[in-house]
């Protein structure tokens, strides 16, 4: 009987055809489509355009499917087309190795411009040409140029994955403009005049004037109107009906869309009616009356994903939203190192109530205890006051040796006779060994002052991060805040504060505190609303409760998710182990995973491990660096207790959006990266946290992409040969991510079976495609 695993990899195998299959067929039938929208009545450059402008795995199809349409659409004029979609072709193959140029912004415009181009002057020498006909032909070049950077922005940002609210507005535009290209090849399916493309593009830009405003009706008017009088210099006035009737239905999108729609209809047909034929244009009412109609049967949802597009200026200034977004973000770091703080003062407090005198103090209070009743006190004390302060000093050297004296020690070293040497010998053994407590506390006493003064500067980094941090935040959505307040409050909970900030790359990513008193709100339902409300798709959120307060934070859906799986082998049997572990996504888009070694094996190393990993991912979960947080898990394992306390830190984080691993390790064993079928090492020296004040991370950085692997290991797993492990992860691609951090376990044990046994842990993580995009 096949087993479960077999069959989920079978199903998954099936699924990557399929999905596949299915690339395929759209480039095939937009290669189909692009083909089929001709401009100035018989010129089609669109189809060139996309071949031209389609990633290297689509190239085939698109040519296929582009070549067809033009088959299709004008038998008598597709050989020039077929010889221009075999020179695209061969240009896209001639320069596939050369990424620097297939990369360059300039590529697919040339790669379009240049086929249609020289077929054109082609066929005007070889059949006699005129200015006029020279002007088209060079027309259709610039078109199909203009047409090809639009599609080749427009599947680049597919290809990304990214939302379209998050698109600058330049991308936008190239959207917008691809979209129209699209919709111009369903111009030529009329029936009696009436097209299918001009209906849907009535459908646009109905949409974009009622949830766009003013803005999204104009920018969709003009750029459908504008293409679809391109098609046919007999359809001009179809430029001026579109663009006014989008500007009139986003002025009164107020009125909603039974309002919106009369006005977009009586303003295009009177447009119409004053630049046409001057006769009523029934196709035109038509149209129009078939597009409002299908228009007001859209659900309202998806003005949720069209309002982003357009409204992108913020209601309120940024100073509020910041004001907020720092107090959130101070608070958690607050109530994260509550329990650190409260830690430093206990100590300090009971440390500083002890006091170090020096040797010269002990001699002092010998003294007085001894020599003050003494008859001769005068003779050493007035006549030989300096040969007794030298006998006394020169007992300093024998303490330290022995850490007591006895009488024959005193009489040994002084050099006049004394009638209590026993009781000296007593009194100083016992202010010395006072002594040597007080040292011991002023040296502790001195740690804590560097653990103090450490937090100084991780205060300043902390605040130094947010500053950057903010900085980077280009603007707020003031509008999608109350949207989501609303929301919440709708379903019982009780939102205290609420901030939506987009960054310079154009995400959004959100973070709210609702109080615990409100109804209890699922990861899920709270993914849900916060997507409904922000037009955005938004991943789970990272939730935390301290002090009765839930903070949430969540950012857009990112392209890559981990999958990821650890083991552990607890040495000798025992029942603590010493290697900690944990891993979180910290709702910003990156996925952290952490392993801390305590030093040696059992309970000790368990809690030094422990208290590293915990504080460590708590700080990161509260929204501290990883460098900041560092600081805070070194001062607290100088100062937890007498006895040294030393961890290793081995810090992983992947961002999610563009595959970027970074790599933190204070003393920490070496970790095993593979990319593309071939495995690195990634050895950084550094030293263990709990040692010395202001320790730094060693920090390295590495581009993955899907199917790529990290696999962290202790210094448990490493007994001197690792090209084992690195045969083993070049070689795991059919189990998962828990199954080769078994393996990775397993075999370690192997290896040690014959030196001693230690604390064996792993951590693999392999990057995956997000299934939910």
């Amino acid at each position: 009987m096949e087993s479960a695993k077999s069959i989920r990899r079978h199903r998954a195998a099936q699924g990557n055809i399929l999905k596949y299959g299915v690339r395929q067929a759209l480039y095939f039938g937009c290669g189909v489509l692009t083909s089929r929208g001709a401009v100035l009545g018989t010129l089609a450059p669109f189809g060139a355009s996309f071949a031209a402008a389609v990633p290297g795995e689509g190239l085939i199809a698109s040519l296929l499917g582009a070549t067809m349409g033009y088959i299709i659409l004008s038998p008598a004029d597709s050989f020039r087309y077929i010889a221009v979609m075999i020179a695209i072709g061969g240009a896209r193959w001639l320069f596939s190795d050369l990424g620097r140029v297939t990369r360059s912004r300039l590529f697919a415009p040339l790669a379009a411009f240049i086929p249609i181009f020289a077929t054109g002057i082609a066929l005007l020498f070889s059949s006699g040409s005129t200015l006029s006909e020279f002007t088209g032909c060079l027309l259709e070049a610039l078109l199909a140029a203009a047409a090809a950077y639009f599609m080749s922005v427009s599947v680049r940002l597919v290809g990304d994955r990214r939302s379209i609210a998050a698109c600058t507005g330049q991308e936008t535009a190239c959207l917008v403009m691809t979209g129209c290209v699209l919709i111009l090849s369903l111009g030529g399916l009329a029936v009696e005049g009436v097209s299918l493309g001009r209906i849907i593009a009535v459908v646009a830009v109905l949409l974009c004037a009622r949830y766009g405003g003013v803005q999204g009706g104009a920018v969709s008017g003009v750029a459908t109107g504008a293409v679809f009088s391109l098609a046919d210099f007999q359809q001009g006035f179809l430029c001026g009906a579109f663009a006014f009737g989008g500007l009139m239905a986003g002025l009164f999108s107020g009125l909603r869309k039974v309002g919106c729609a009369a006005v977009f209809t009586v303003t295009s047909v009177m447009m119409s009616l004053a630049f046409g034929s001057g006769t009523i244009p029934v196709s035109v009412m038509l149209e129009c009356a078939v597009g409002a109609a299908v228009f007001l049967f859209i659900p309202k949802d998806v003005g949720n994903f069209i309002t982003p597009i357009f409204v992108r200026e913020p209601s309120t200034a940024l100073g509020d939203t910041v004001k907020k977004n720092v107090i959130m973000r101070l608070d958690s770091a607050a109530r994260a190192i509550k329990n650190v703080k409260g830690d430093v003062e206990n100590v300090s407090k009971r440390l500083g109530e002890m006091y170090s005198p020096s040797f010269e103090n002990v001699c002092e209070n010998v003294a007085a205890d001894v020599c003050s009743g003494c008859g001769l006190r005068m003779y050493c004390y007035e006549h030989e006051g300096g040969v007794t302060r030298d006998d006394f000093f020169r007992l300093e050297e024998i303490l330290c040796e022995k850490g007591r004296l006895d009488e024959n020690d005193v009489a040994n070293g002084f050099v006049k006779s004394c009638c209590k040497k026993g009781e000296i010998a007593d009194s100083m053994s016992s202010h010395y060994r006072l002594l040597v407590a007080g040292r011991e506390a002023e040296r502790r006493i001195a740690e804590i002052r560097g653990a103090v003064a450490g937090q100084f500067a991780g205060v300043s980094d902390i605040l130094g991060d947010l500053s950057r941090e903010f900085e980077s935040a280009l603007r707020c959505d003031a509008e999608a805040e109350d949207r989501i307040t609303e929301a919440l409050a709708s379903l019982g909970a009780i939102p205290e504060r609420v901030v939506c900030l987009i960054s310079d790359n154009g995400r959004m990513r959100v973070e709210l505190t609702l109080s615990g008193k409100g109804e209890v709100i699922r990861e899920g339902q709270l993914r849900r609303e916060v997507s409904k409300s922000c037009g955005r798709r938004f991943d789970l959120p990272t939730m935390t409760e301290s002090g009765g307060v839930i903070r949430a934070a969540m950012c857009e859906l990112p392209m890559y998710d981990i999958e990821i799986g650890s083991d552990q082998h607890i040495a000798q049997g025992g029942k603590l182990c010493g290697d900690c572990i944990d891993y979180f996504n910290d709702g910003m888009g990156r996925t952290y995973a952490l392993v801390c070694d305590g030093m040696g094996t059992g309970g000790r190393a368990a809690v030094d491990g422990n208290m590293a990993v915990s504080t460590m991912g708590r700080l990161l979960r509260a929204g501290l660096c990883a460098d900041s947080a560092l600081q805070i898990v070194n001062s607290a394992l100088m100062i937890k207790s007498e006895d040294e306390s030393l961890s290793t830190v081995d810090l992983a984080s992947v961002d999610l959006y563009n595959g970027e691993l970074t790599l933190k390790k204070a003393g920490a064993a070496m970790t095993f990266i593979r990319r593309g079928g071939r495995v690195i090492t990634r050895e950084m020296p550094s030293l263990p946290a709990g040692i010395l004040n202001n320790i730094k991370f060693s920090t390295d950085t590495l581009n993955l992409s899907a199917g790529d692997m990290v696999v962290m290991v202790s210094d448990g797993v490493v007994t001197g040969d690792e090209k084992w492990l690195e045969r083993l992860i070049r070689t795991w691609h059919k189990g998962s991510a828990q199954e080769l951090a078994q393996a990775v376990v397993e075999e370690a044990i192997r290896r040690r079976a014959e030196i001693r046994d230690d604390d064996i842990t792993a951590v693999a993580m392999r990057v995956v495609e997000n299934e939910d995009r």
